[in-house]
């Protein structure tokens, strides 16, 4: 088959448009590789391939190559899926910038507020012989659709009570596919936003009316116009939402504190009160000491890990052992029956059920599928954070400088401590089994929540603790010399101390951030949105030396190179002291380090 791509590109000079996909004949993903366009004039520019008639599905992207470097488009790829048949396929595509509504492209609203719960069916193929028109219109609300109304039968002779419906399956892009030989070219046309059922206008699009000229040459050619914008539309949308640490959400169902899927009660709460975000304190695993003093959600042990105190243990399992069984579940009543959290039994007695579970199941579970997806895709933090949790309980202590042979962290000595024919093996793979079920449950919250139009949006704090995990692995990322806090101010006139280390961004520069890509990537499973604490950190951060008790004798370290002023530009908000920022833009994590949180951005 053949594949034509065409866009209108304006370069200045020095400047080449590049094709680059992910299959050989576009560079397989490799930008050395992409394949040089031509230029037309006029700012077309063209380029043609050939590939076998049993081509699938392919992604790929526009680059602009000059001396200065490489520009890319905003967002995700181009995709085609080309017809069961061999023909011959023309790709008129525009060029992805960032749109005005960006935040309205994100997870948050695309899978969560804006969720069309009652999607199309997805379009597989594209066949000969037609035009589908892909138009992106991202701030349509579930009960809305989109119409193309134009000049002709086929778009309704302008009526809208007979024009045709897109397809929403790949919201917030639309698209329409016409048999190309009933169609007069040229054609006008409009977007027009309705109301499902009714169709009740909810708003034209505003300027000229479009006209379409791309018609098939020949009954053997499919055109495909994607990149469409509607037009001049913005509807104003302003959300609420609750702030609330998990623990505080006590039911019957948990073990006297408040559980992942005591969330689903919040979530039900939100919906009939109109609210669409559930703000959540830090959800990571902080055990430590095994005291109460562990229960301080932002210094946490991983910043990959979930907290096993949020584990609705019925969804587990039950104990086959009925008098065992029959205990527990006593004292579930008498820990819900305390006015408080008994932070310090809950987590014992949790961690002492999940340990007789996992003797009942804890091999099937390991054996199976979604277990192994789950490994395969976060062995990375989960190997080292079983390991850790392992030497902690067997040493009885967190901080990692006492644990003999592995107070330093050797990767090949961890695998093997790890390894199905240690000694150890058991007390690490309990904790393999205990994050997939938090993964499980948390995932299927968020889910639930997404169903409702709500979204969950999790607290990152800035600062990690130098006895966890990611010191133990990573010291090289972290000035363990150092620590991190505030200056005096008239709330502290001695400063505070948080006693975390500071980042070392050089170290950190040379592998691209990928310990923040990693964090940010794993928390999005969970979360659409997020609030860092403390986001000024990101470009200085008071560091005090590790011997000092208060914040006296800190100095300020610049971190990234960026100032207030220019993360305003990012869209970073900011009260009068340049001390909290309620809102994180998504491209400036993806511009410091790459961050990809979700498949649209």
């Amino acid at each position: 088959m053949k594949i034509t791509f065409e866009i209108y590109y304006h370069t200045r000079w020095g400047e080449s448009l590049f094709l680059s996909g992910n299959i050989d004949e576009l560079g397989a993903n490799e930008e050395n590789r992409a394949v040089m366009m031509d230029y037309q004039g006029d700012g077309l520019w063209k380029y043609t391939m050939e590939l076998p008639a049993s081509a699938k599905k392919f992604h790929y992207e526009y680059l602009v190559k000059s001396g200065e470097g490489i520009r890319r488009e905003w967002g995700s790829p181009h995709s085609f899926s080309p017809g069961r048949n061999d023909g011959e396929y023309r790709l008129v595509d525009r060029w992805r910038d960032v749109p005005a509504d960006m935040p309205f492209y994100s997870s948050a609203f695309i899978q969560g507020i804006f969720f069309r719960q009652h999607a199309d069916s997805v379009v597989e193929t594209i066949e000969p012989g037609t035009l589908t028109v892909k138009v992106d219109a991202s701030q349509l609300r579930p009960d809305e659709r989109l119409v193309m109304v134009g000049d002709c039968p086929e778009l309704g002779d302008w009526d809208v009570l007979k024009a045709p419906l897109l397809n929403d399956s790949a919201f917030p892009e639309w698209q329409i596919t016409f048999d190309g030989k009933h169609l007069k070219f040229p054609f006008e046309y409009k977007f027009v936003i309705v109301r499902t059922h009714q169709r009740e206008v909810v708003a034209w699009e505003t300027g000229e009316n479009r006209i379409c000229r791309e018609k098939p040459q020949n009954p053997s050619e499919a055109v495909v116009v994607s990149g469409l914008r509607f037009n001049g539309f913005e509807s104003r949308w302003k959300g609420a939402g609750t702030a609330i640490p998990v623990f505080s959400l006590r039911t019957d169902y948990g073990f006297g504190i408040g559980e992942f899927i005591d969330l689903k009660y919040l979530v039900d709460w939100a919906l009939r009160t109109g609210q669409s975000f559930i703000q959540l304190l830090p959800v990571n695993d902080t055990t430590m000491s095994g005291t109460w003093q562990d229960s301080y959600p932002y210094n946490a042990n991983s910043t990959f890990a979930l907290h096993p105190q949020y584990l609705r243990l019925s969804e587990v399992g039950y104990l086959n052992d009925e008098e065992e069984q029959a205990r527990f579940d006593a004292l579930r009543e008498e820990l819900n029956r305390l006015p408080d959290v008994d932070y310090e039994r809950v987590n014992r007695a949790k961690m002492e059920y999940l340990r007789l579970l996992f003797e009942v199941q804890g091999e099937a579970t390991l054996s199976s599928d979604g277990f192994k997806a789950f490994f395969r895709d976060n062995s990375f933090w989960l190997l080292p954070y079983a390991a850790f949790c392992s030497l902690r309980d067997r040493f009885g202590t967190a901080d990692f400088s006492s644990w003999e042979e592995h107070s330093f962290y050797d990767e090949s000595a961890i695998a093997d401590y790890c390894a199905v024919w240690s000694p150890w093996y058991k007390s690490v793979a309990l904790y393999y089994y205990i994050q997939y079920h938090l993964h499980v449950q948390l995932s299927e919250v968020k889910e639930y929540a997404h169903r409702a139009g709500v979204v969950l949006k999790g607290d990152i704090p800035i600062g990690i603790s130098r006895t966890s995990v990611d010191a133990w692995v990573n010291p090289q990322l972290f000035h363990m010399d150092s620590q991190a806090g505030a200056p005096p101010d008239d709330f502290s006139i001695e400063g505070q101390n948080w006693g975390f280390p500071t980042y070392n961004w050089e170290v950190m520069a040379r592998d691209g951030y990928a310990w923040w890509k990693a964090r940010l990537r794993k928390m999005s499973e969970y979360f659409d949105a997020y609030r860092i604490d403390h986001i000024l950190g990101f470009f200085r951060i008071w560091e005090i030396p590790f011997n000092a008790v208060h914040g006296l004798l800190g100095h300020f370290n610049p971190a990234l190179p960026f100032s207030p002023e220019e993360l305003q530009r990012y869209g970073f908000r900011f009260d009068a002291s340049w001390q909290t920022v309620p809102y994180i833009r998504e491209d400036f994590l993806d511009e410091i380090f790459g961050a990809y949180t979700g498949e649209v951005k």
